[in-house]
Formats: C-alpha cells, structure tokens, sequence
C-alpha cells in the first residue's frame, strides 16, 4: 500500500507550477483583499495579502459586479440556464415523447439545486469570485454514502494543486486542508492516524488518473479515477477509493498555451489596479496637506505640532512686520492625480467587463434598445470566456445528474426515457445569454423576413411572395428563441390530425353548401315551371 513517500514527488510537481503564478496572485490578493492565503505553504513567508489594505476600493467593487454579472448572465436561479439535450441528434430533441422527458430532466436537477436543500447557489459566486480575481475557481462535488445527499462546497484556492493531460483538460488535483486529531477522526473514523485531540495535523487529498482502471468493473479500486488521503505529518496514514469522472469542476476565464493555470480579469487589470492605488496613495497625501498644512516656525518655543489643534490662540510677537508661524504653501495641481485616478478606476471597472452600470451612469439618455444592443454586443465579446464557464459548468450538471441517477431519484421521479433517447448521448446544453442573444438575433431576422414579404404580397397583390414561407418552421424559430416550453407546442404528428380533421370539416362544409346551392337551384326551376304551367292554364282561359 502506498503512503507519503508514493504522493511526495507528484505532489512536489503540482506545487511547482502553481507556485509560477503565486507572485503575481499575492499582488492581486493585496489590492482586491482577498483572504487566500497564497504563501504557498510556506508559513513563515511575511507577504501575506491583508498585509496591507489598498487606498483605493474600486477592484473590490469591480469584482463584486463581475461576479453579479457572471451570476446572473450564466446561473441565474429566476431562469432555466441550461437544459438537457441530444446535440447528436437534434431532430429526435424536437420529438414530443422525448421532449417532455428532457424538460422533466432538467426540471429535475434544477430542483435538485435550489438553494432551500443544496448549497450550488450559495458557493457559486465564490467561484466566480475566485475566477474573476485569479482566473480559476473550484467547486466540489460528492455524494455522501449513506446520507442520501450531495454537498457542492466551494474550495479555497490556496490549497488547491492541478495538472493537465496532453489535451490541456484537468485530469490531476491535489488538495491540502489542515484537521484537529478530533476532526479527523469524526471525518475517517478508524483509520484516522493516532493524534491528540488538539493536535493540527496537514492532509492531501490527491485524484488523479486510475493506471488500474477497468472499463465496466463497479470496484472503486478499478475506477477511471484514483483517490487517496495522505498526510505529511502522518507518513503511514493512507486510504484509498475512486471515482468514476472527476468531482472537482473548474472554471476558467483565458487560458495560455503552455501554462496550466488560467488568467482573470483581475491579471488583466493589475497594472491599473497598482497604478491606482499609488495614485490614491498620493491624492490622499495631498489632500492630506491642504487640509493640514505644515507650519513654519523661527523655533520650538514659538509652536509645535501640539499646538496645532482647532479654536487653539498662539501668543507671541511678529518679527518685521512677520507672523512668529505661518502655513508653508505647497505648490498644488490636484486636478491632474483626481482626473488619473478616475481615469485608473474606470479601467479597472473596464477589465471585469460586466460595466453595463456605469455605461447607463455615463449615458442616461440611452433608450431600451440601446441597452438590448450594448448587452447583447457585450455578450458576444465575451463569447470566447463564456464558453469556458460554460464547459466547467456542464461537468458539474453532467455529474449532478449521474449522481442523481446513482441514488435512484431520476427512476422514481421521472420514470424511464424513452426508448429512442437510449441510443444517444444525452448531455446538458446552456441557454446562456449569449445564446440566447443568438436565438433572439434570429428571431427577429425570421419576423423582419416574413414582414417583409408579407408587405410586398399586400402592395402587390402577388402571392408569389408568400408561396415559400413555412408556417411551421416560422412557429418553431419563435417558440425556440421566445420560450421553448414544450407543453406550449403541440407534437407535429397532432398539429397534422388537427389539419387533418380542420381540411375534412372543410370539404364536408363545402360538399353541404354545394348540396344546399343545388337543391336551391332544383327548388327555383322547380318553381319556375310551376309558373309556367299556371301561366298557360290562365291563358286558355
């Protein structure tokens, strides 16, 4: 069995590269206030982050609205943000039967995370947070064996370790936490390692690939992924498990080739965000001064900086017509440092994007369709990060509905799929915003075309400018774009019984009034030759 001396090495890999990015996450940290401690394990290291407060609050704001922003625009709990689907198969999505169980799917793991019986929403915007300040964030993911529950806590980044495959994918992490004796023991029971119950000991939970795996074996020691605890302080102490994918997700904001750590909006923003403090630094200073400004004096018997106190007399002579103290005047341009420092500041507020606010703050003039446009032209420039949270958020939903299915609540709640949905894969599929933006770009390309053409039938008369409009495939662009509820939009298979019964109503329509026009035909010759014979009976007369 293996112990620390099997972890150490690869362990000692992972805190190598993550170590590469710790310098500059320590600036960060310090001007954003963070409460990581990114030493990197080394506890006599002085450059803590709440060393020293920053003068100026802005990055602290700016992340707060990019967390706000990134919470809102991709998990919103008010909306359906994401919904499973078949991307191999998009027509048998469309198919009624296999609709309503895709709806009923996702309505099934959105419940499953609501914030009165699941932590997700609560932890989410510290791993946007995490992401915004240093480019990645750490969501656990487990069910807990016995309990019948899953817990989703968010990980601190600084005990965080990773290591990417060939690929560029995450397929190594490592996590160090610190537990009492007594800790540990309520966490692994008898296998926890002897300790007194106050004692602090460092533990390593390390996951990376299985070189034992088993396709299709149920044993955890055959899983495609290994798991272990180690400890350093404990060097005999080691259990094991496994896993079938992954239960830690990540979410990334830029990545860079060659590096296994991502880049955030607050790596974008450090230059301004340094600027700006020693900017602010040097404002304050100099307000400092012109509300308090020095004194010159001949000597200490004239004044001295206790005298210096509001509603203070100082009695003494004048020296040539001269006070005995006067104020020293610096020479003084505070409009330049104020007009940098704003300058500085809305740059920060710039790097983390979401600046929709202080765009309407600058513009209050704008109109609703000016706000739609600049939202959805935000969106769209921001298309190429979206789509990496978007992926660290699939991993979590495709585990929380295998986790799902693993405790039986999928079977139980929903019933079985349809037969036709087990021959392809089933994978969670995001309206984002951005796409959503996409699908209402479309729409409204749909209704300007079928306006369009129905305005030239109107001036024209011509009805060639409506033969190829499909009605349907109108139908089906509105209801994906505006509301995609299935139970709105009947099966295509009823759509054609209705119009199959609506046309035979409408021939038997037409056959009765085509019987009603002949017998009304029969009924006026009739009559006419009524007429006529009484019109020769008189004549003989």
């Amino acid at each position: 069995m293996s112990a620390w001396s099997d972890i150490e090495p690869r362990h000692a890999e992972v805190k190598k590269k993550r170590a590469l990015e710790e310098p500059r996450w320590r600036e960060i940290a310090r001007l954003m206030q963070s409460d990581e401690d990114l030493s990197g394990g080394n506890r006599n290291d002085q450059r803590q982050p709440n060393g020293d407060d920053p003068f100026d609050s802005t990055p602290l704001y700016a992340n707060d609205d990019y967390v706000g922003g990134m919470f809102s625009k991709a998990t919103n709990p008010a909306e359906r943000w994401f919904s499973w689907g078949v991307p191999a198969d998009p027509e048998l999505a469309k198919w009624k039967p296999a609709k309503d169980y895709l709806w009923n799917y996702t309505t099934l793991i959105l419940a499953s995370i609501d914030p009165t019986i699941d932590n997700f929403y609560l932890n989410v915007p510290g791993w946007f947070g995490d992401m915004g300040m240093f480019g990645s964030g750490f969501m656990w993911q487990e069910e807990m064996v016995g309990q019948g529950r899953i817990v989703t806590p968010n990980l601190a980044l600084a005990g965080c370790y990773k290591d990417v495959d060939a690929n560029g994918d995450l397929d190594t992490f490592h996590r160090e936490f610190r537990l009492t004796g007594r800790q540990a023991k309520g966490k692994f029971g008898d296998r926890a390692p002897t300790a007194r119950d106050d004692e602090e000991i460092l533990f390593v939970h390390a996951v990376s690939p299985n070189p034992d795996y088993r396709p299709g074996s149920p044993f955890a020691k055959y899983m495609p992924f290994k798991s272990c605890y180690v400890s350093p302080d404990k060097t005999s102490f080691y259990t094991e498990s496994g896993y079938g994918d992954l239960p830690v997700h990540q979410i990334e904001w830029s990545m860079r080739a060659g590096r296994v750590w991502a880049r955030g909006p607050g790596h974008n923003a450090l230059p301004d965000m340094s600027s700006l403090d020693e900017v602010a630094r040097s404002t304050m200073v100099g307000i400092q001064f012109d509300a308090e400004p020095m004194w010159w004096a001949a000597d200490e018997d004239v004044m001295t900086t206790a005298d210096i106190v509001p509603g203070n007399v100082l009695y003494g002579d004048s020296t040539g017509g001269k006070p005995p103290a006067q104020i020293l005047e610096r020479s003084k341009q505070m409009a330049l440092p104020l007009q940098l420092q704003n300058d500085l500041r809305n740059q920060v507020r710039r790097a983390f994007r979401f600046a929709l606010s202080q765009v309407l703050a600058n513009r209050p003039q704008m109109t609703a369709e000016e706000v739609q446009a600049f939202s959805q032209d935000e969106l769209k420039a921001l298309a190429p990060n979206l789509i990496r949270v978007q992926r660290g958020l699939a991993g979590f939903i495709r585990r929380r509905a295998q986790l799902l299915d693993r405790l039986g609540v999928v079977l139980r709640t929903i019933g079985p799929p349809p037969p036709e949905l087990l021959r392809t894969p089933v994978t969670p599929t995001f309206v984002s915003p951005f796409v959503k933006a996409q699908k209402a770009d479309t729409a409204n390309g749909a209704t300007s075309w079928v306006s369009t053409k129905i305005k030239l039938f109107e001036a024209t008369q011509d009805p060639r400018y409506i033969d190829d409009i499909d009605v349907d495939g109108y139908s089906s662009v509105l209801h994906d774009a505006l509301s995609g509820v299935p139970s709105i939009k009947l099966d295509p298979r009823q759509v054609d019984q209705i119009r199959q019964a609506r046309a035979q109503a409408q021939q038997q329509q037409a056959v009765l009034m085509q019987q009603e026009q002949a017998a009304g035909i029969v009924a006026d010759l009739s009559h006419a030759e009524q007429a006529k014979t009484l019109a020769r009976g008189r004549a003989t007369k």
